[in-house]
């Protein structure tokens, strides 16, 4: 074992990268604690010749000149002493006594190199099988790859869900002048549908006591007044003053087309091929069509204009009851649009 090894050993893992960093050690960033210590110290030995000099490391170089220290040496048994034999009177006891002591003491002399054989073996089989506890810096490493493994786990799952990709694309779609007024247009026609299709009771889907779940009744649009003036003279009158005559007076009253096709009025040819952007967004001009439903929406609903009895006050009431807000909400809906077409001017300049 290298003499440096316990210093190296001391540090913590930060002070270790740093000395990685410092020396140029391969892939220590993959090493925990003790990988990084082990390759550290191989590494600052193989090129003692080139890192000798740094200040940071001076103490490492230290230890390792340093001898290592040596293990201890196993405290000796302490003999056996054999107590002398006494003499005896004849010759043939003593002879008897003197095998007997002689066996003792060989018995003896053997018994310390068991003990310490035994000892040896007792220490061994305990450092197989009784692991040390880890120190907390080889905790706070195992912490931290799971840490990392868990958030990049998270994070690919959150990716693959393309719960980002959806909710950017819904943003671009919904970020425009023309989804706004597809909104407000869906909010009155959804409406008007609502108060002209009543809904008719069809069954009732008995309560179930087992789960709580109480009686539902089953209702289902009345279809039968598609046959009905009642359902198509109101909607028409939706139809007319909330769309159609609005986008007939924003084709032909068109500011946004003399600004597409130049200055003083003239119309100048597109090229050879695909229109121009700004061409193709001049079909229908925002402001007009919002200008032209405004005026229709007062001239109809507030002032009670039937085109020429055309349409009936029942078909009026009934647009204007089933609006939200009734003729002052589509009004406001008109406010919105000219305020987005200005506001989308001013960016476009």
């Amino acid at each position: 074992m290298s003499s440096g090894l316990p210093y190296l050993n001391k540090l913590r893992k930060p002070e270790l990268v740093e000395f990685a960093e410092k020396t140029d050690l391969e892939d220590y960033a993959t090493y925990n604690k003790n990988e990084l210590v082990v390759a550290l110290d191989k590494h600052l030995r193989d090129n003692r010749s080139i890192f000798a000099g740094d200040k940071k490391l001076a103490e490492y170089y230290k230890r390792l000149a340093q001898p290592a220290r040596a293990a201890s040496p196993v405290k000796r048994e302490a003999r056996v002493e054999v107590s002398p034999v006494t003499e005896k009177k004849s010759v043939s006891r003593r002879s008897t006594k003197k095998k007997e002591t002689e066996e003792e003491s060989d018995e003896a002399a053997k018994s310390p190199s068991v003990l310490r054989t035994s000892a040896r073996a007792a220490r061994t089989s305990l450092d197989a099988h009784a692991p040390l506890p880890p120190s907390p810096a080889v905790v706070t490493d195992a912490i931290d790859r799971q840490t990392t493994k868990m958030r990049e786990g998270l994070e690919s799952a959150w990716t693959a869900s393309g719960v980002l990709e959806r909710s950017h694309a819904l943003r671009a779609t919904l970020s425009s002048l023309k989804a706004v007024e597809t909104i407000v247009l869906l909010l009155e026609g959804g409406s008007v549908l609502k108060e002209l299709l009543p809904l008719r009771y069809l069954t009732t889907v008995p309560e179930v006591p087992a789960v709580r779940l109480p009686a539902v009744h089953i209702k289902v649009p009345d279809f039968f007044v598609l046959l009905t003036g009642a359902f198509w003279a109101p909607l028409t009158l939706w139809l007319l003053t909330g769309l159609v005559l609005p986008l007939v007076f924003a084709y032909f009253f068109n500011l946004s087309l003399q600004a597409a096709g130049g200055n003083g009025g003239s119309h100048t040819p597109a090229r050879r091929g695909r229109p121009s952007a700004s061409a193709s967004r001049a079909s229908f001009d925002p402001l007009s069509f919002n200008i032209a439903k405004a005026l229709l929406v007062y001239l109809v609903y507030a002032d009670k204009f039937t085109f020429w009895d055309v349409f009936s006050n029942f078909a009026i009431s009934k647009v204007n009851t089933a609006v939200p807000g009734h003729w002052a909400g589509m009004l406001t809906g008109t406010a919105i649009g000219v305020i987005g077409t200005l506001y989308e001017a001013i960016l476009r300049r």
